[in-house]
């Protein structure tokens, strides 16, 4: 079985790779591969973070709903999400230019969404990282006067745009004065 750990995921949760390990076998119902394998979960902490209820044995052990949402999150709703945040027009030099179309299901829309879905899948952490950069953009943006210059829905998928912004934050003193500088 290969099981993909996202480091995301684990910070969210603020839980180890075993306890991640544990609870993914756990929900597919892998009992005989947990027996197998030396994983030090703590149960118990994963119950207060409301992850597990804890049964008489493992084989009891149910995962509760807030893990599951980090994978199983629909497709449609994350890329609603997504449209909600991204600007639809922006105004430059007096003219009007469109990011993207009204509709979330509008044609115009339906290459960055097949996109956007071979990025995040249905894995609600990569999509609620790459919506925290994209607001991280826009509030740059806003501060510098420069959103006219956003790219189109389109190109800022296909690009994965949000990427460049993976290590600024609005609150970073060093672009206080509009620049855009990072760190190496």
């Amino acid at each position: 079985m290969d099981i993909r750990v996202d480091t995301e995921i684990l910070q969210i949760l603020g839980i180890s790779a075993d306890d991640f390990v544990y609870l993914y076998l756990l929900h597919a119902k892998s009992h005989d591969l947990l027996a197998t394998l030396e994983l030090k979960p703590n149960t118990t902490e994963l119950q207060t973070k409301g992850l597990i209820k804890l049964g008489e044995k493992a084989e009891d052990h149910t995962v509760r709903q807030k893990f599951l949402e980090m994978f199983q999150s629909s497709f449609d709703q994350m890329w609603s999400d997504l449209l909600s945040h991204f600007p639809l027009k922006v105004y430059s030099k007096g003219s009007l230019r469109v990011l993207r179309a009204k509709d979330a299901n509008a044609k115009a829309n339906l290459k960055a969404k097949t996109k956007y879905r071979s990025v995040v899948g249905n894995n609600k952490a990569t999509h609620d990282r790459i919506v925290r950069l994209l607001k991280v953009e826009l509030d740059i943006r806003r501060k510098s006067d420069s959103l006219a210059y956003m790219q189109q829905l389109q190109t800022w998928v296909n690009g994965y745009t949000w990427e460049k912004y993976e290590d600024m934050t609005e609150d970073d003193p060093e672009q206080q004065d509009g620049r855009i500088t990072r760190r190496l």
